[in-house]
């Protein structure tokens, strides 16, 4: 009797212009691991662009990775939002309109600090998404799955496009049937405050990671029998753990809101990921090799960038557009400061590069876990 096949799927959760980190890994894989193939597509915030991008291409990493990686890399911020004076201006009088007036008058009219139709044209332009309706129906790919937060009920809701799967409904997250299309990555990729919130259907939503507290919960209950998490923050070391422990020499200055919302940003896109992976390890303990009813162990592989993303687009600050600049200075966000919030925000051709470039340098470093994680061996 022939051995089951092993189910592969690929998570990929992250905000804004660190996804360009992930595409790196995915060129990596499509160049130099021949074979690689995945199951399941799962993602959440600018993740949802890149599990898109492979499903598009009917789940084929080979030919995936490279559009995928010269996408970001060729992405400059007039094409994920608009940068002009008129724009911002207009959008600044919206926000001041409401502080002044929205208490009395309750109708909010600022629904973000950009505004995103740029991205939405460059998304409907570059990615075929009807594809994924062949994808799915020639089984190239088994499900495809996008996390969005309701607004409303603050429910994290999973899209999957799939041909067959039982659907959860649990601790305020449930699954809910479609065929995946720009709506969907631009509600999951709506960063909350930064980006406008999206409707889908008759629901608005914002991005999927603010209540994606085990993003590695999809990929489980659509059968998942290994999974490669590809996160967007380097790991603590021992050496941060360290200097975190220290106590400072003197009182530390007010934090800006630059800060405060890269404080936000990180907590929604890394711990996560984190405390859902030290979860899963100890599950797998737990349960050996045994399989348990609704439980079986799942192997595990994690990618995460070797290097402080913020402190890596300090170099490259002066390239965003003056007046974004002027902006983002008048947040608190110098150069000399904690600028992990401009990791999400640089959208600028020579970043998004390099960031691609680290993602494919740390996936050769791993490339015999890699390997192996697309071999028919478990861990």
């Amino acid at each position: 009797m022939a051995p089951e096949k092993l189910q592969r799927a690929l998570v990929m959760t992250g905000g804004g212009a660190r996804g360009a980190y992930q595409a790196g890994v995915l060129k990596y894989i499509s160049e130099n691991v021949p074979g690689a193939h995945f199951d399941t597509l799962v993602g959440a915030s600018a993740g949802a662009i890149n599990i898109a991008g492979l499903a598009a291409h009917k789940g084929c990493v080979f030919t995936a990775g490279p559009h995928i990686a010269q996408l970001w890399s060729n992405l400059r911020m007039n094409q994920v939002f608009r940068t002009d004076f008129l724009s911002l201006m207009w959008i600044g009088l919206r926000w001041l309109y409401d502080l002044l007036f929205g208490g009395v008058l309750g109708k909010p009219m600022a629904h973000g600090f950009v505004d995103t139709k740029p991205l939405a044209h460059l998304l409907e332009r570059e990615l075929k998404l009807e594809n994924i309706d062949a994808a799915i129906d020639e089984g190239n790919v088994r499900h495809v799955a996008i996390s969005c937060t309701e607004v409303y009920t603050g429910c994290l809701v999973t899209f999957v496009q799939s041909k067959e799967f039982q659907d959860w409904f649990r601790a305020r997250k449930r699954s809910r049937r479609a065929r995946i299309r720009v709506e969907h990555i631009m509600a999951s990729a709506a960063i909350p405050l930064l980006f406008p919130s999206r409707l889908v259907g008759n629901r608005r939503y914002v991005d999927g990671c603010i209540r994606a507290t085990t993003p590695l919960s999809p990929a489980a209950r659509l059968g998942a029998d290994k999974i490669l998490a590809v996160g967007v923050r380097q790991y603590y070391t021992e050496e941060f753990s360290k200097d975190w422990l220290a106590e400072p020499a003197e009182p530390e200055p007010k934090a800006s809101i630059s800060q405060r919302g890269a404080l936000v940003l990180n907590s929604l896109f890394a711990e996560n990921l984190d405390a859902d992976v030290d979860h899963l390890d100890r599950l797998n303990k737990t349960l050996g090799n045994q399989r348990l009813a609704g439980f079986k162990p799942i192997d595990i592989l994690v990618i995460r960038p070797s290097v402080d993303l913020g402190r890596m687009a300090v170099r490259f600050h002066e390239q965003l557009p003056p007046l974004v600049r002027y902006l983002l200075r008048g947040l608190g966000s110098e150069a000399g400061e904690t600028s992990d919030i401009l990791s999400y925000l640089l959208f600028t051709p020579d970043y998004l590069t390099a960031l691609v470039n680290l993602g494919y340098e740390d996936a050769k470093i791993r490339h015999a876990e890699i390997a192996e994680f697309f071999s028919d061996r478990r861990a």
